[in-house]
């Protein structure tokens, strides 16, 4: 993905974050982190990062390289199609992606002469052996493989998302530079795809290493804030634990009290 389409992503996953979380963002791109944000009267620098499922290399994810090369042959499929007719489709594919197997799918598109057809038309095209293309005419064309976007959720990425807080932390120094102690980072998770099915069950623990705050964004659907300025839930069982026993505490403490001062009226009473 080349600067600035990951820069238009990153900002569209901020904003996407922003409506989650009911904030009214102000952006700005930063110089050194991602972005500048304005709340009000309040500024901090955001961070952008994603996190993905599966095997990971010095690369990156290998899901999410397998996925966007398939995605870049449909796109090319597509352009060759709208070359003979600049018709917008849906084409929802499954099945077997082999470049010859498009290639039919191609001519297949073409022969049913979608062009005369009215938005909401809909068919379906067996085009090649293994391949299955579900096809709508609409106003804006999407085309996209359905085996990249079916798949088990990973529901407990703690060590992922540690991995990305304690990655991204060494450059601290450099995004407060310009942005000044309040470093947030947005960590995304996107969910449309295969390489990126991962969600938090259960709230864990996580060292910030020096954020402010980390929002682990588990794209559309949920957001989950950490923030190091408010008690964690473990903290608050311990305090409300500790509360407890002193509460305990206070109770034997009167008690014992009770019972000597009894003991002494009783002897003062025999004497």
């Amino acid at each position: 993905m080349t600067r600035p389409l990951q820069k238009k992503r990153e900002r569209f996953y901020v904003e996407e974050a922003a409506k989650l979380l009911g904030k009214a963002w102000s952006l700005a791109d930063g110089k050194n982190s991602d972005f500048l944000v304005t709340e009000g009267t309040q500024q901090f620098g955001l961070e952008v990062t994603q996190i993905f499922t599966g095997p990971q290399s010095r690369a990156g994810s290998a899901i999410k390289e397998i996925e966007s090369n398939i995605q870049r042959s449909v796109d090319a499929h597509r352009r060759k199609f709208e070359k003979i007719t600049n018709t917008p489709l849906a084409v929802k594919l499954l099945g077997d992606m082999r470049p010859d197997n498009m290639a039919t799918v191609v001519r297949a598109l073409v022969a049913e002469n979608l062009a005369s057809k009215p938005i909401g038309h809909h068919v379906v095209i067996d085009a090649a052996e293994g391949l299955r293309a579900y096809v709508t005419r609409t106003f804006r064309a999407d085309w996209f493989s359905v085996n990249d976007r079916v798949g088990w959720v990973n529901r407990n990425p703690t060590t992922r998302i540690a991995d990305a807080i304690k990655i991204k932390s060494k450059k601290l120094p450099r995004y407060r530079e310009t942005a000044g102690r309040d470093i947030r980072l947005l960590i995304v998770a996107d969910r449309i795809y295969n390489s990126g099915k991962l969600m938090l069950e259960a709230r864990p623990m996580l060292n910030l290493r020096g954020f402010q705050v980390v929002y682990f964004f588990s794209y559309p659907e949920s957001i989950t804030v950490f923030d190091s300025a408010a008690p964690t839930e473990h903290w608050r069982i311990f305090a409300l634990i500790a509360r407890t026993f002193a509460m305990a505490a206070d109770k034997v403490t009167s008690l014992v009290r009770w019972h000597k001062n009894s003991i002494r009226r009783i002897i003062r009473e025999e004497n």
